[in-house]
Order: C-alpha cells, then sequence, then structure tokens
C-alpha cells in the first residue's frame, strides 16, 4: 500500500469518527424528543363517554355527529357510546369526561352518580336545569333556543301580537320569570295555564288561547307529543290563533313558525363547548348554553288561512343572528 492509499483511508476514518461525533447529540435530542412526544401523548389521551338513548332516533343522531366531529378534532381521544339506561357500562364509569344526551332531567340519569367535567345535552329547560352555583365543574347545552330568542322571532311574526300563551305542568321548573324578563323586551304579555294533565288538555288550551294571541309552544312531552298536537292545533285553528312551535315536524303538522336546531347544528355546538372546555384548562366558558346555529321552518299554508303576512326567512335568520352576536353569553 503506496503512502497516497494509507493517507486516504486515515482520511476517511477520520471523516467517520467526526460524523460519529456529530449524529450522537443529534440522535439522542431525536430520541428525547419522540419520547417527550409520546409522553405529552399520552398525558393528552382522553376517555371521552356519550351517553343516550338508543330508542330515540333524534338522540343517535346526535350522538353520531358528535362521535365524528370530536374524532376528527381531538384524534387523540378515545370516545364511546353508550344505553343511557346501561346500568353495567364500566366504559362510561372510567371517563375523563361525559356526556349525557336526552331529556336529560336527573330522571334519566338518577341512577348514574352526578360527576365532575359532565355536559348535559338537554331536550327540555322545565325538565332540566343546572344549579350554577353548586354545580361549577359541568354545564348544560339545551336543544332549543333561548326563550329570548324564541320570543323575539315571535314579535318578528306579527308586531301587532301582544299576550303571548303558555302551558307549563305542575313540577315543571320552567323560569317563568326569564320569560317575563324577555317578553318585556318586546313589549309582550305572557299568559301562563298551569297545566293538570292530558285530560284537562283541551280547555286549558281554550283558556290560553282566549286570553292570547298566539300559543308557545313549549318542549314538554306530556302536553305536545303524537296524541295531542292534532287537537291543539285544531283548537287553535277555530279561535284563528297561531301555534308557535319548537321543531320542524311540529310545523309541518300545522303550527305556524318555529326556530329549531337540528341535529348536526347540536352537535356541532356541543364539539365547540367540549374543545374549548380542553383548551381551557379543562374548564367550561359557559355553564348553560344553546346551539349556535338553527333554522326557522314556516307553514305557508297557515300564515294564507290566518290572513297573514308571510314573512322573509332569510331576513328573520339575519336579525336573530345579530341579536344573538350582540347578546354573546346571555343564559336564556
Amino acid at each position: 500500500m503506496n503512502s497516497t492509499e494509507q493517507g486516504v483511508r486515515r482520511s476517511a476514518r477520520a471523516v467517520a469518527r467526526l460524523i460519529r461525533i456529530l449524529l450522537l447529540p443529534i440522535l439522542s435530542a431525536t430520541c428525547i424528543a419522540h419520547a417527550e412526544i409520546m409522553h405529552e401523548n399520552e398525558e393528552h389521551e382522553f376517555l371521552i363517554s356519550i351517553s343516550y338513548s338508543q330508542d330515540s332516533t333524534l338522540q343517535s343522531n346526535i350522538s353520531h355527529s358528535l362521535s365524528r366531529i370530536l374524532s376528527s378534532h381531538l384524534p387523540d381521544t378515545i370516545i364511546t357510546t353508550t344505553n343511557i339506561r346501561d346500568k353495567k357500562n364500566t366504559a362510561s364509569s372510567e371517563a375523563d369526561f361525559h356526556i349525557f344526551i336526552g331529556n336529560t332531567g336527573r330522571g334519566d340519569i338518577k341512577d348514574h352518580p352526578q360527576r365532575e367535567r359532565t355536559l348535559y345535552i338537554a331536550t327540555d329547560p322545565g325538565a332540566f336545569r343546572l344549579d350554577t352555583d353548586a354545580d361549577k365543574k359541568n354545564a348544560v347545552l339545551y336543544m332549543t333556543q333561548s326563550y329570548c330568542m324564541q320570543l323575539h322571532l315571535i314579535k318578528l311574526l306579527n308586531d301587532q301580537w301582544q299576550t303571548i300563551g303558555f302551558l307549563s305542568r305542575a313540577g315543571k321548573i320552567h323560569d317563568t320569570g326569564t320569560i317575563q324578563r324577555c317578553a318585556s323586551k318586546y313589549g309582550l304579555e305572557m299568559f301562563k295555564t298551569n297545566s293538570m294533565g292530558e285530560g284537562h288538555l283541551t280547555d286549558e288550551i281554550k283558556k290560553t288561547l282566549d286570553h292570547s294571541d298566539a300559543l308557545l309552544a313549549l318542549p314538554d312531552k306530556a302536553i305536545y307529543n303524537s296524541k295531542t298536537v292534532k287537537n291543539i292545533l285544531l283548537t287553535s285553528y277555530r279561535y284563528r290563533k297561531p301555534v308557535i312551535a319548537f321543531s320542524k315536524n311540529f310545523v309541518s303538522a300545522g303550527a305556524l313558525a318555529s326556530i329549531y336546531s337540528s341535529p348536526e347544528q347540536i352537535a356541532e355546538t356541543a364539539s365547540d363547548i367540549i374543545i374549548q372546555y380542553f383548551k381551557n384548562g379543562q374548564q367550561f366558558s359557559d355553564s348553560i348554553n344553546y346551539p349556535q346555529d338553527f333554522d326557522i321552518s314556516i307553514n305557508r299554508q297557515v300564515f294564507r288561512a290566518l290572513h297573514l303576512v308571510i314573512p322573509d326567512t332569510i331576513r328573520l335568520k339575519k336579525i336573530l343572528y345579530s341579536r344573538k352576536k350582540n347578546n354573546a353569553g346571555e343564559t336564556q
């Protein structure tokens, strides 16, 4: 081997040693960073449990939409769905965060202990209210819009209406004071009838319509259900006074109008609440929430029958969205 070859080999060995020296800290740093990322992922992997009644199409649709949306926004989160009445549900009991969907008065979840870090998605504000003073670790999302939004819609539909009637069953917890305050904002009076049940419903509807210009239907299945809706609507037609409803199907059946949110819109808002919860260090921004998005449904045939001006629903939505934006944080 000549001196030139020996020089080349010595240079090659020197370069190899230099590369090893340079790469060692880089590889070490990479391994440490990878370990930190893995540890961070382990720390941020949460188990979210969604409980709902599998007998309810509405609840099922919300659950499916919410699972899909959360999976796309929180990829390191494990999401389980269970029947709300399953007392042997271990996944729910071990979850870091709980979601209960449905007509979530404590009646539906009375066998499940009250937990912290829970979002209730409630059908009926009159059946479930969160004690925001005693219960600061949980939040509720109502499927309906606030009382003020519903009464604002009524005022936009006809500014000649002065008194709005509504029925409330004994034992229900409708916030009559809040309803009255919202009504006052729009120059409306409220007439409340205490309902005694299905056997007295026709007389109660007649009494309410006798004292009001329109009937605001609140989401109470004991009053408004497949057995009673037809008679309620027929009675309102005879009095030529409309029903303002809480669902699109109710309008299709003969109510004048409704402001409502679809299962997808409800799930979108629920997802936003949960994502913000984690961004805030596992704290809810607001204890009481309503769907951010909504739609307005009207029954044109009923408008014509009552000789009412058919409104531009796009314009109505713009006005109501503007009100919602200006009153962000409003609880009712």
